[in-house]
C-alpha cells in the first residue's frame, strides 16, 4: 500500500487538534466557565462547548462535501485544512473569562463552531483520497485513523506537559498554537498532490453529479442512517474511553496532569487496537465483525460499566478503558470501509461527510452525557444506558441494510 502522505498527515492533525480541545476541557472550564463556582457547572458547559465542534460538522458535510463531489478531492482537502488550523491558533490567543467577560466563552464556542464546519470535510477528504488511489482494504484506512489517534497521543503528552505546576499559566496555549502550525504545514505540503482516480474517471465520463445531497436524501436515505449509527457508536465508546476516562482519573483523585498521562496511554492502545482491528476484519469480512461488534458492545456495556461504579481504582479504571477501547475498535476500524462501499463516486464524499459528521455529533456527546448520566443516577454505572442508547439502534439498521443489500443482488 501506498499512501499519501500529505493526505494522512491531515488525520493527524485534526485528531490532534481534537484531543487537544478535549483533554484541556478540564484546564479551560475555569477560565473560560467562571461564571459559577460549582465545578460540575463549569465542567458540563466546557463538554458543551467541546462538543460545539462536532454540532457544525453537518453544516461542513452538506456545504463541503457536496463541492468536494462537484470540483475533486483535492481542493476540498486544502480547503478543509486551512478552515480547521484558522480557528485552532486563535482558540490559543482567545482571552480568558476574567479578561473580556462572557464573551470569552461565546468566542470559544463560535472558534469550535467554525472548526467544526470544515472538520466535517476533512476525515471524509482524508478516507475518499486514501480509498480513491488503490488503497481499498480495510487495514488501509483502519492504518489511517490509527495514524490520527497517535496524532491524539503526542497531543495527550502535550497536554500533559503542560498542566504541570512548573509551567506558567499560559502554557495551556501551547498546543493550540502546536496545532495551527501543523494545520499550515498540512496545507502546504498539500498543494501538491494529484487528484483521485476515482474522480477523474467519473470526470471523463461526463458522471458528476450536480445535486449530489439530493441525490443522496432520495436515492441513499437508509445507507446514510445505518451510516451515522455506526460512526456514533465507535465514536461513543472511543470517547467514553479517552475523554471521559480522563474524568475517572480525576475522580479517582489523581491530579489533572496525572490523568492526562494515563489517558494518553489509552491513546496509544487505541491506536494499535484499531491497526489490529483493521487486520481481522480483511480475514473475517467488514459486516461479520460489525455485527460481531455490536453484539458484544450491547452484552459486554453493563458489565463493563460497573467496573466504574464502585470504588475507582487505577487498575479498575484502566481494565474499563482496554476493554471498551478494543471494543470500540472492532468498528471504528471498519467504518471507512464499510461506508465508502455504501455510496458510488458520484456522491460519495456527501455521503461519507454526512454520515461521519452527523455520528460524531452523537458520538461527541459522550462526555457530557456520561457525565450527566453519572450525576443523575448518582453511579458510573448510569454511563452504560448511554452506550445502549447508541449501540442497539446500530445493531438493527445494520441488519436491515443488509438484508435490502442481498435482495438487491438477486
Amino acid at each position: 500500500m501506498k499512501y499519501n502522505k500529505p493526505v494522512v498527515v491531515g488525520h493527524f492533525v485534526v485528531s490532534f487538534d481534537n484531543v487537544v480541545n478535549g483533554f484541556l476541557t478540564v484546564v479551560m472550564a475555569p477560565l473560560f466557565f467562571g461564571a459559577t463556582d460549582s465545578q460540575v457547572i463549569q465542567l458540563l458547559s466546557s463538554y458543551a462547548a467541546y462538543a460545539a465542534l462536532f454540532i457544525t460538522g453537518p453544516i461542513g458535510a452538506l456545504t463541503f462535501g457536496r463541492m468536494g463531489d462537484k470540483i475533486g478531492r483535492r481542493r476540498m482537502l486544502l480547503v478543509s485544512i486551512a478552515g480547521i488550523g484558522i480557528p485552532v491558533v486563535s482558540i490559543g490567543i482567545l482571552p480568558t473569562y476574567s479578561t473580556i467577560g462572557i464573551a470569552a466563552p461565546i468566542i470559544l464556542v463560535f472558534l469550535r463552531f467554525i472548526q467544526g464546519i470544515f472538520k466535517g470535510a476533512e476525515f471524509a477528504g482524508v478516507l475518499i483520497h486514501n480509498h480513491e488511489t488503490g488503497n481499498k482494504e480495510v487495514r488501509s484506512s483502519a492504518d489511517v485513523v490509527s495514524i490520527g489517534c497517535l496524532g491524539g497521543f503526542i497531543a495527550a503528552v502535550v497536554c500533559w506537559g503542560i498542566s504541570q505546576d512548573v509551567m506558567p499559566s499560559w502554557s495551556w496555549r501551547a498546543p493550540f498554537w502546536i496545532g495551527g502550525l501543523l494545520a499550515l504545514a498540512t496545507f502546504l505540503f498539500r498543494m501538491r498532490i494529484p487528484e483521485t482516480d476515482d474522480f477523474i474517471r467519473v470526470l471523463n465520463e461526463q458522471n458528476i453529479s450536480r445535486t449530489p445531497i439530493r441525490d443522496l436524501l432520495r436515492d441513499y436515505k437508509l445507507e446514510t442512517f445505518t451510516g451515522i449509527a455506526v460512526g456514533a457508536t465507535y465514536t461513543a465508546f472511543a470517547y467514553s474511553s479517552m475523554m471521559f476516562g480522563n474524568r475517572l482519573f480525576q475522580q479517582a483523585g489523581y491530579s489533572v496532569a496525572q490523568s492526562m498521562l494515563f489517558s494518553a496511554c489509552d491513546l496509544f492502545w487505541i491506536s494499535a487496537s484499531i491497526s489490529i482491528c483493521g487486520r481481522i476484519a480483511d480475514k473475517v469480512g467488514v459486516l461479520r465483525q460489525i455485527n460481531y461488534a455490536t453484539i458484544i458492545l450491547m452484552v459486554t456495556a453493563m458489565p463493563v460499566c460497573m467496573l466504574i461504579s464502585g470504588q475507582l481504582t487505577l487498575v479498575n479504571i484502566y481494565v474499563y478503558m482496554i476493554i471498551v477501547t478494543f471494543l470500540g475498535s472492532l468498528l471504528a476500524s471498519c467504518f471507512a470501509a464499510y461506508v465508502l462501499q455504501l455510496f458510488p463516486i458520484s456522491c460519495r464524499y456527501s455521503g461519507f461527510s454526512v454520515t461521519d459528521s452527523f455520528g460524531a455529533i452523537i458520538g461527541g456527546l459522550t462526555p457530557f452525557m456520561m457525565l450527566l448520566f453519572s450525576s443523575v443516577f448518582d453511579s458510573n454505572l448510569g454511563c452504560a444506558a448511554w452506550l445502549y442508547v447508541v449501540s442497539v439502534p446500530t445493531f438493527i439498521l445494520v441488519n436491515v441494510m443488509d438484508s435490502i443489500m442481498k435482495r438487491r443482488l438477486r
